[in-house]
């Protein structure tokens, strides 16, 4: 196990580190899906129970992430929020930008993103398939990726894993032929569950560990 893995997918060196973020050296840029800001926010006010500091905990995670990498760039490939914008939620993601005014924050919508406004998150809006170098930046998957028009990194499934010997399930990477899925960034979320027979590559508590077919210092095409 290992706190980042060194890939290459379409011909990029690339760096999925392990709280659930993938690095491009190439463009310094920081990349995440499934961020859902104001889930708990969401699911309190529909009178549902759920433990608050949800959105402080993740936005925490990612200001360490963006310390680690100096990244010049972050970019959330769909769901950046839950549903409805939250105030207190608006501020506490303005601040995270503030203490980072050398990064340029992007999103890519997806499905949850209905009430996203820009200019008030203080983000550059992308359109749905963005095509930078050799890829395909998008929310949701392709059914069929064959790689025409470049490789695809995506969110939106939320994917997961169970590991030998350690109790529940983990966000994981999915390596397939000319796609990418990246996991939940989020930490209050369900998952997809994988099978054996697919590649991936899971986060579990700090650490990656890869199935057997995870091409960990191979090209993904």
């Amino acid at each position: 196990m290992s706190h980042a893995a060194e890939l290459r997918l379409a011909g990029e060196p690339m760096r999925l580190l392990a709280d659930r973020a993938l690095y491009w050296p190439a463009r310094e840029r920081l990349l995440i899906a499934d961020l859902h800001l104001g889930k708990g926010d969401i699911m309190r006010a529909a009178g549902i129970a759920v433990p608050s500091g949800g959105t402080r905990h993740d936005l925490d995670r990612l200001h360490a992430l963006l310390v680690q990498t100096s990244a010049r760039q972050l970019w959330v490939l769909g769901d950046f929020l839950h549903g409805r914008r939250h105030p207190r939620v608006e501020a506490e993601w303005r601040a995270l930008l503030a203490a980072h005014p050398g990064c340029v924050a992007s999103v890519v919508a997806g499905n949850h993103d209905r009430a996203l406004v820009a200019d008030a998150a203080g983000i550059v809006h992308l359109p749905d398939d963005v095509r930078d170098g050799p890829f395909r930046f998008r929310h949701l998957p392709l059914e069929t990726a064959d790689g025409i028009g470049g490789h695809v990194v995506c969110g939106h499934l939320h994917p997961v894993a169970r590991l030998p010997g350690l109790p529940g399930r983990h966000p994981a990477l999915v390596l397939e032929p000319g796609q990418t899925i990246l996991p939940a960034f989020s930490a209050f979320t369900g998952g997809y569950l994988l099978r054996h027979t697919q590649a991936w590559i899971a986060c579990a508590h700090g650490e990656l560990a890869g199935n057997a077919d995870a091409p960990w210092r191979r090209d993904a095409p």
